[in-house]
């Protein structure tokens, strides 16, 4: 998956967590599970400009003291791992996580799924805050 797309992800799901822990930890967990999905990895150098443009939309619109900044780099952190395994030419087998590795989610050459799910990701970071908030009922 495009650490992009998970920072993503983390994002979108750190606005539901009432804490930063939880959100990290919840993005985290959001990785592990979007590397079981049917996916495509880009390189490197593409990878690093989409995060750093995915963590810059995230800390600008939401800010980086955020739920949601804390979910998208507990999202990002898991694939520090690839980019050392990619540097130093670590075989798949090897690695600690098991979604990048024996579990990684079948390889496809399309980005259509990673794209859908980045968009209605961000689509929900473009919502203000509170606005899905239930309205109080009076007189009841």
């Amino acid at each position: 998956m495009i650490v992009a797309v998970h920072a993503l992800t983390g994002a979108a799901l750190g606005r539901l967590c009432k804490t930063h822990a939880r959100a990290f930890v919840l993005g985290a967990l959001s990785h592990l599970a979007a590397d079981l999905l049917p996916h495509r990895d880009l390189e490197v150098a593409q990878e690093a400009l989409l995060l750093g443009g995915a963590l810059g939309f995230v800390g600008i619109r939401r800010g980086l003291d955020s739920r949601e900044f804390a979910g998208a780099v507990g999202a990002a952190v898991p694939d520090i791992e690839n980019l050392v395994a990619r540097v130093f030419q670590i075989p798949d087998d090897r690695l600690l996580l098991p979604t990048h590795g024996k579990y990684h989610g079948r390889k496809t050459r399309g980005l259509g799924g990673q794209l859908a799910l980045a968009l209605i990701c961000t689509a929900s970071l473009l919502v203000p805050a509170g606005s899905c908030q239930p309205t109080p009922r009076h007189g009841n």
